[in-house]
């Protein structure tokens, strides 16, 4: 009878250890379509967003075809490649962002140091809530949220949508209305891989093309003007000169080298200079 329990409670063991295995290894993928939309940042390490941020509430999205995500960080906009696997496990190691003066409290170093933590592991539970976890740890929370249609999507660049009229709206960090007294730096991008607009002082073209989302200028020519200061300019067109990595996040077009951002251009109506104007010198 001792020899039958006996076998009775190895059997039973052995089911329950079988069973603990099979529940802990079935963690089931988060699937991409729950994933899609805007979501906007509930708690930072425990605190609420409310809270960390006086201003705007950072966000992300997931963009699966180009493994993409992008958001705001409370002040700066950020965006890169990300990896996600079939255990959940989430990795975002080299986000860039813009490098704006914020003047609202906020705790945007701190949500960009979480959201780029190795080993990240998704949690999207049954109140719709999405967490990155580290291990026990509760790093990030979002919720769905909504915003404004133009400003959502991070889209791979193409012919078709950079085409169009630009302003710069930040560059390096730099104070632009140091640089730029008068107005700002243009680009009014043709689909035919022609470039014109405004540097600063003097008015420029110059040709590009496109390989994947890096984009490669030709030579800049422009006018020769007598200006005051021509420093923004100069760096302007200098930046130029080597092969820049492009995002396009709604109305805003993103221009980055190894990972950090060069500078940013909102969408405008019209073309800020007329090709007609420009009379470069050769």
């Amino acid at each position: 009878m001792k020899h039958l329990l006996k076998s009775v409670t190895l059997v039973v063991t052995a089911v329950a250890l079988s069973f603990g295995i099979q529940s802990c290894s079935s963690t089931k993928p988060i699937e991409k379509n729950n994933l899609a939309g805007y979501w906007v940042l509930k708690t930072l390490n425990g605190t609420e967003a409310t809270t960390a941020f006086e201003g705007p509430i950072p966000s992300i999205e997931f963009n699966f075809t180009d493994s993409l995500i992008a958001g705001s960080a409370g002040c700066n906009r950020y965006f890169g490649g990300f990896t996600l696997n079939e255990k959940n496990e989430f990795a975002a190691p080299q986000l860039g962002s813009t490098m704006m003066m914020c003047f609202q409290k906020n705790a945007e170093p701190e949500f960009l140091k979480a959201l780029g933590t190795p080993n990240l592991v998704l949690v999207l539970n049954k109140d719709g809530v999405l967490q990155f976890t580290e291990g026990e740890k509760v790093l990030l929370q979002f919720e769905k949220g909504e915003m404004a249609k133009e400003n959502s999507g991070v889209q791979p660049v193409s012919l078709d949508n950079l085409a169009g009229s630009w302003t710069l709206s930040s560059f390096t960090g730099e104070d632009l209305a140091t640089l730029f007294s008068d107005r700002k730096p243009t680009m009014e991008i043709s689909a035919d891989g022609k470039i014109f607009g405004f540097a600063g002082c003097n008015t420029y073209r110059t040709s590009f093309t496109l390989t994947e989302n890096t984009v490669t200028f030709g030579p800049v020519m422009s006018t020769k003007m007598a200006c005051p200061s021509l420093q923004g300019e100069d760096k302007f067109t200098s930046a130029l000169a080597t092969p820049l990595q492009a995002t396009i996040n709604g109305n805003t077009l993103t221009f980055l080298k190894d990972g950090n951002v060069v500078f940013e251009f909102s969408k405008t109506e019209d073309a800020v200079v007329n090709s007609s104007e420009t009379t470069p010198i050769e």
